[in-house]
């Protein structure tokens, strides 16, 4: 399995590190650990010589933090290199996974910075809709318990496909929630639309049992898929908005992560995640991953399963 942390060295890259550090990675596993160097519209000022003066001086601390890092991670049956590049840092970490056929990506949620938390949120996003493989956003120092988010939908079902095949999140105890949403009808103005409003109320209530009832069998059935994969899951549904009940769910179960799935890559440049992966991506009070869809998605499970045979 071939693994990409980022780092910007701060105390939330730190937490990527430490997941990473407590994943199963097979024998033969390859750790990669990268640092951008972004250049500031400052820099852009200096003369040629100041630019090369202040690259040279900061060489000796970012390869001193690096090797720090990659000590921790070294273990029997696992090669950890380090690699610096100068350049915007989203763009880095992509095309670094890409040329290195990374099979996760593990970033912080936030920089060194507080004033440049929001920019270095906005890269964690960016990358998240451009990465060829998941993408894991630290909140935490550990994996071990995680809400799989289900819909029933080939989307969803990448990230149980990513927790089923990997490795490395064997020991992963999973909880999996599906969502009942269904907005309650609007009200309307008139006699005539009061009676559509009545209807539309009849119509809401009579269709949530089944409604629960199709929810809950999806939950159920991918529990059931994990536990027969060897994987310890459980099940549940809720009602509601699908992010602020996937949300809570991942806080009352004091889950270190919540995992969702992705459209995945298309032709375009970028493809932007969808307003529930995003919702979460940003307000979840623990780590993130999210997996993309099923084109990479089963690219990556080959790739996974020959690494471990």
């Amino acid at each position: 399995m071939r693994v990409l942390i980022a780092t910007d060295f701060s105390p939330h890259a730190e937490d990527a590190v430490k997941i990473v550090k407590g994943l199963l990675l097979p024998s033969g596993s390859t750790v990669r650990i990268l640092h951008a160097i972004e250049p500031f519209a400052d820099v852009a000022t200096l003369t040629p010589g100041a630019i090369t003066t202040f690259t040279d001086a900061a060489v000796a601390q970012i390869k001193s933090e690096l090797e720090r890092i990659a000590a921790k991670l070294r273990a029997p049956g696992r090669d950890v290199e380090t690699v610096t590049v100068l350049g915007r840092v989203a763009d880095a970490i992509v095309e670094e996974a890409e040329s290195s056929k990374a099979d996760l990506i593990a970033v912080g949620s936030r920089g060194r910075h507080a004033l440049k938390s929001a920019l270095l949120g906005s890269v964690s996003a960016e990358v998240v809709d451009r990465a060829p493989c998941p993408v894991i956003i630290a909140r935490g120092p550990a994996l071990r318990k995680a809400i799989l988010a289900d819909d029933g939908s080939e989307t969803a079902a990448a990230g149980a496909r990513f927790i089923a095949t990997s490795p490395a999140l064997s020991d992963l105890e999973v909880r999996v929630v599906s969502v009942v949403d269904a907005p309650f009808p609007s009200m309307l103005n008139g006699s005539d639309a009061a009676m559509g409003t009545y209807a539309a109320v009849q119509a809401y209530y009579d269709s949530l049992p089944a409604l629960r009832e199709t929810t809950a069998k999806i939950a159920r059935d991918r529990a059931g898929a994990l536990v027969a994969a060897g994987r310890p899951a459980t099940s549940e549904i809720r009602e509601g908005n699908v992010a602020d009940k996937l949300i809570a769910a991942a806080a009352e179960a004091h889950a270190d992560c919540i995992v969702i799935g992705s459209h995945g890559r298309t032709g375009l440049t970028r493809l932007f995640l969808g307003s529930v992966a995003r919702a979460i991506l940003f307000n979840a009070p623990c780590s993130v991953l999210i997996v993309p869809g099923a084109k990479v998605a089963a690219g990556l499970r080959e790739r996974v399963l020959a690494a471990s045979n």
